[in-house]
């Protein structure tokens, strides 16, 4: 019966532990793996862009991590997606995906969404090279095995107020810059295709006209055929006629 009392704190601190483990709301899943970021600033050129997108810290204030693990989650996997299957970098991404995806269950998923719908106009879209990309990893991961994130922030005034439900004119505009190169080809060639039909067309109707004009001429006047008959064949003719006539006569 003894035994049996002082087994029951044990298994209540056991399913306490294992609850702290699966939850995470008595700790963080930071582990000590964010060492393989150096690994990773090695074996990737120190030139590779990795796109991310992200809320600057001094924007999003205490729910900056709140905010940024999720694209950053996101931003990982495109990252891993490049890599074989048994790469080591791939392993080693895949180690940070199962960190920030741990963090990220320790949030309430619907005040998450809520969060990141009501800062969607302050998200920013960049491509940062191999050593500042993993130091913003390592900043994040840091500050989330530091700090308590919360969700008790509010989002300042967007740049144009007009779109503050999600920034739909910076989203049109960037689309716009984006397609300013295709267009500056698309206008000239348009305009040569445009050229060469006009050239075409105009050539056709003058050879058009031109037939029309020769088909219309006056054909009144008749060409006349003058024809050479030799000196000799033109005196025996008349040789024949006089005999001719003389016979006539003599009859």
């Amino acid at each position: 019966m003894r035994e049996k009392i002082f087994a029951a704190p044990c298994v209540l601190l056991s399913l306490l532990t294992s609850l702290n483990v699966c939850c995470g709301k008595f700790g963080t899943p930071i582990t000590d793996d964010v060492s393989k970021l150096s690994l990773l600033k090695h074996n990737i050129p120190s030139d590779y862009e990795i796109p991310v997108l992200y809320i600057p810290q001094k924007v999003a204030g205490a729910c900056w991590v709140v905010l940024n693990v999720y694209p950053l989650e996101q931003s990982l996997r495109h990252l891993a997606d490049m890599f074989g299957a048994v790469s080591s970098n791939k392993e080693n991404i895949l180690v940070f995906i199962a960190m920030l995806k741990s963090l990220r269950f320790t949030f309430d998923h619907q005040e998450l969404e809520t969060a990141m719908q009501v800062f969607q106009c302050h998200y920013q879209e960049a491509s940062l090279k191999n050593q500042l990309y993993f130091d913003y990893v390592e900043n994040i991961l840091r500050v989330a095995g530091q700090e308590a994130s919360g969700f008790a922030c509010k989002p300042p005034p967007c740049l144009n107020t007009a779109n503050a439900a999600g920034g739909q004119k910076e989203g049109r505009d960037s689309r716009w810059w984006k397609r300013t190169p295709l267009l500056l080809v698309l206008v000239p060639v348009t305009a040569c295709i445009v050229l060469i039909i006009w050239r075409v067309t105009s050539t056709r109707r003058l050879a058009a006209r031109r037939a029309e004009e020769m088909e219309m001429a006056p054909c009144d006047s008749v060409p006349s055929v003058s024809v050479s008959v030799p000196p000799q064949k033109a005196a025996g003719d008349a040789l024949a006629e006089e005999s001719g006539g003389a016979g006539h006569e003599s009859r």
